[in-house]
């Protein structure tokens, strides 16, 4: 069974989506602590991890410095972050923590559970960003490719 492990996330938040991951086949982990969700990583093997971006534990870490502390210990799991602060892919790459996408709040969970589900598939590395809607608010239309119409 594919465990997912939930960091700092809102009592609500966490109970509701862990709910909604293991009525599709997860094994749902909660924390409240960076120190917590280490220990669970030393007992067991997490899939993914999803962060709260605005975790505040000991020493003033936050959900971009636990990130990258997990990427480089374990290279191989998928760690996204969640918040209602939202930050783009080049906000992502410029933070430089490894993580595998973002997930902005408020979320629906069917589509924050087809997600989780596509990154529990795809390699660790890949970077795919979930978004509910287009940034403009209005979705893209198929273009014409007319370069390859002949006569």
């Amino acid at each position: 069974m594919t465990t997912i492990l939930l960091v700092d996330m809102a009592d609500a938040d966490a109970a509701i989506l862990a709910s909604a991951l293991r009525v599709e086949g997860f094994d749902v982990v909660v924390t409240k602590s960076a120190a917590d969700a280490r220990e669970v990583l030393a007992s067991r093997p997490v899939t993914l991890t999803i962060i709260d971006l605005m975790l505040r534990s000991e020493g003033g870490a936050n959900g971009l410095e636990l990130a990258r502390e997990l990427r480089g210990v374990y290279p191989a799991m998928r760690v996204l972050l969640t918040s209602s602060y939202h930050l783009s892919e080049r906000q992502l790459e410029r933070a430089d923590c490894g993580v595998s996408g973002f997930i902005p709040k408020p979320y629906d969970l069917s589509e924050v559970v087809d997600f989780v589900r596509l990154k529990v598939s795809a390699p660790p590395s890949s970077r795919r960003l979930w978004c509910a809607e287009h940034p403009s608010g209005i979705e893209r239309r198929p273009t014409l490719d007319i370069s390859r119409r002949t006569g």
